[in-house]
């Protein structure tokens, strides 16, 4: 087994309470520190970001399940006050509105209905040949070389090339949209600084303005992908789609639809890679990787926490929560909750229940492109084992992950190719 040093403390323990101990942004012993939470206090408040946090699988399904008591209208806030001249940026440049993620029902259930005739399973596995020809080409690129970077130089920006093939976008286009969308988990989800912060802002606008000008060209000059069908169906639902709306949910999945697929491929190369049993079980018999996905997403949740809002006073676990409080869902928590998954921090990629993570979320709001996530994966992992069977990661790396409370993935994860 491949041996992990992280670069900050592995413990999130100190000799405070549980609220005073939580560290939202840093992911290090994440999973020891809530195994402790949930025997001593499962839900508790945070008063570094001012969020009541949940970490039963049990309160975690409540919140996502139930659209009337909670709302989902926080979901995009930024969760660090943003700085006067970010602020500034944002109002003067930004127009996008609440359509999915973010957007509680009727109105999210409306917009749903015209995006999930598109974006559907049947649809995503049209498209597995072509994701097939991706991923050997990003797998190829890796050949001659002693040493990789599996996310930068193999999922940084393959799923963000499976979706363009969805959404009409030039290749070419990659590296500047996974620009503006790190810069937009940040300013969303992070902890940075007023020029970060104004950095991040700009980038948000032309992310936007980019959006926009591509639903302005599909108005007059349609084509087979998620915008133009966006605009031939919008008069599906009443009232009909608007282009704001249409121009906002093309901007929601422009970072939905690849920025947590990269983690959660990163996730699965990190967990299968330092279990080596389970790498070579799936490379002895590629049956196995459906399987062992669930495992991945279930073990190393790439979006380890989400957010609603209280409509009224709430009681979990014994605990009132005001109305109009905000409180944050510990996905990661819940995926590792032994009342459902014994030995939760043992990687079991024969686990017969694994697929009941939340990692996709659950209820009205489930992620939509989650058929297309694990195929995406599916197929690269198929792709890498046929290839790289010796892949293994380079000992004793440090591990280190993005700042933020949603969004958990490796940074950089070196490895060998092997034979």
């Amino acid at each position: 087994m491949t041996t992990l040093v992280s670069t900050a403390s592995d413990s999130l323990i100190s000799t405070s309470g549980i609220g005073a101990r939580f560290k939202p942004f840093d992911h290090h012993g994440m999973y020891a520190f809530f195994e402790r939470a949930r025997a001593e206090e499962p839900v508790f408040f945070c008063p570094e970001i001012n969020y009541w946090v949940v970490t039963t699988r049990e309160d975690v399904l409540c919140l996502l399940r139930d659209a009337v008591r909670y709302s989902a209208d926080i979901a995009l806030a930024p969760v660090t006050p943003l700085a006067p001249e970010a602020l500034a940026i944002l109002k003067a440049g930004m127009g996008a509105e609440p359509t999915q993620v973010n957007c509680d029902p009727p109105k999210h259930d409306r917009i749903r209905r015209v995006a999930g005739r598109f974006l559907n399973a049947r649809r995503f596995l049209t498209l597995e040949p072509e994701i097939r020809r991706l991923a050997r080409e990003a797998i190829s690129a890796l050949e001659g070389r002693a040493e990789v970077d599996l996310v930068a130089d193999l999922v940084y920006e393959f799923p963000a090339r499976v979706l363009f093939l969805l959404m009409g976008i030039p290749a070419d286009d990659a590296p500047q949209i996974k620009r503006w969308a790190s810069y937009r988990v940040l300013i969303t989800f992070g902890d940075i600084s007023p020029e970060e912060q104004r950095r991040g802002a700009e980038d948000m606008v032309a992310y936007w303005r980019y959006c926009v000008a591509m639903v302005n060209d599909r108005l007059r000059c349609p084509q087979s992908d998620y915008a133009s069908f966006l605009i031939a169906h919008r008069g599906d639902v009443e009232p009909e789609l608007s282009d704001n709306e249409i121009s906002s949910l093309v901007f929601g999945l422009l970072l939905a639809g690849h920025e947590s697929t990269t983690n959660l491929a990163a996730n699965a190369l990190l967990a299968l890679l330092s279990h080596r049993p389970s790498w070579q079980a799936i490379s002895s018999d590629t049956s196995q990787i459906p399987g062992a996905i669930e495992e991945a997403l279930r073990f190393s949740t790439s979006i380890v926490y989400w957010r609603r809002r209280t409509r009224a006073p709430t009681v979990l676990q014994g605990v009132t929560i005001p109305a109009n409080a905000n409180v944050l869902l510990a996905l990661g928590a819940a995926n590792h909750d032994a009342e459902l998954f014994p030995e939760p921090d043992r990687l079991d990629i024969g686990r017969s229940n694994a697929s009941e993570h939340v990692s996709f979320g659950s209820g009205t709001h489930s992620c939509i492109g989650a058929p297309l996530a694990r195929l995406e994966l599916v197929v690269l992992l198929e792709e890498i084992v046929r290839r790289y069977p010796g892949l293994a990661l380079v000992d004793e790396q440090p591990i280190d992950y993005i700042r933020t409370i949603a969004f958990r993935g490796p940074k950089r994860l070196m490895a060998r190719l092997g034979d």
